[in-house]
């Protein structure tokens, strides 16, 4: 048991190790003057932290304490555009997919109807597709739709991907829920607010997970904004990012970047995490 114990603290520590040392490199070039990131033996930590890389990346000059003016990134235009688009989408993206994959898997997971099953295989045969098998056939379909390079074919082409996994990943959530709208039905409630207002409260914590994980598709998603938006007034922001790497070295305007880009899904993953974290100490003492 003890060597069992030993084997998977050894796990748990290389995985975060993985995990955090690529987080910990660009947080620390974000604080690094120019002249500190050429140097050798790069240093562990900032000797004088500076918010240089975040102010120019976003369009600004910055005078270092030694007098010096760090200019504003050339590319601080297609970061602000990239970061505004970026957010827009996602939050549409999100919102959409949950509106449309909740109602969707709660008929899946209790009611019966006819052509079911096959209606279903549907569904999970979109989510198994993976999603570069359908890059070209959009990007031509696209072209001929005049969508390319707008958001509103990004929105599409997410929603083609997030609606069959979060239909298939609540459909198991719904199935294990009690039985609870039998007895709202016997009350005078009707399908619909039996749904709204008891079935989706005692699912929040499924419904939080499923946000995270649209958020977080939408948020990161590079292969399609490349191909579909990339160089258009559409760009989100991981494709502004992959900006610098055609330009002059901006090392730490990257790393800014970079950390910029962490920052909104973190704060969505935090939040909806201690959500539910609360959700499942209510259902312990109930």
């Amino acid at each position: 048991m003890m060597r069992r114990n030993r084997f998977l603290i050894v796990l748990v520590a290389l995985a975060l190790l993985w995990s955090l040392t690529p987080i910990y490199w660009f947080c620390r070039m974000a604080f690094l003057t120019p002249l500190e990131i050429r140097r050798f033996p790069w240093p562990l930590l900032p000797h004088a932290p500076n918010l240089a890389a975040f102010y120019n990346v976003f369009g600004f000059n910055y005078t270092l304490p030694t007098g010096t003016v760090s200019p504003a990134s050339g590319q601080a235009g297609q970061i602000i555009r990239g970061l505004m688009n970026s957010v827009m989408v996602s939050v549409v993206v999100t919102l959409i997919t949950l509106a449309i994959a909740l109602p969707l898997a709660y008929v899946f997971a209790r009611t019966n109807f006819r052509f079911k099953n096959s209606l279903l295989f549907a569904i999970l045969l979109g989510a198994a597709l993976p999603p570069i098998s359908t890059l070209i056939p959009f990007y031509a379909m696209y072209l001929q739709l005049g969508l390319a390079g707008t958001l509103t074919g990004l929105v599409i082409v997410y929603l083609t991907i997030t609606v069959p996994f979060v239909t298939w990943m609540m459909i198991g959530y719904f199935r294990n829920l009690p039985p609870i709208e039998r007895l709202a039905r016997i009350d005078g409630y009707s399908r619909l607010a039996a749904f709204v207002g008891l079935v989706l409260p005692l699912a929040r914590s499924g419904i939080a997970v499923a946000t995270v994980i649209t958020f977080l598709f939408a948020w990161n998603d590079y292969t399609y904004a490349l191909v579909l938006v990339n160089g258009s007034t559409a760009n989100t922001l991981p494709t502004a990012i992959s900006g610098f790497l055609f330009m002059y070295p901006e090392p730490s305007n990257l790393a800014a970047s970079v950390v910029i880009t962490i920052v909104p899904p973190a704060l969505v993953a935090y939040f909806l995490q201690r959500h539910v974290g609360d959700m499942n100490l209510v259902d312990a003492v109930r």
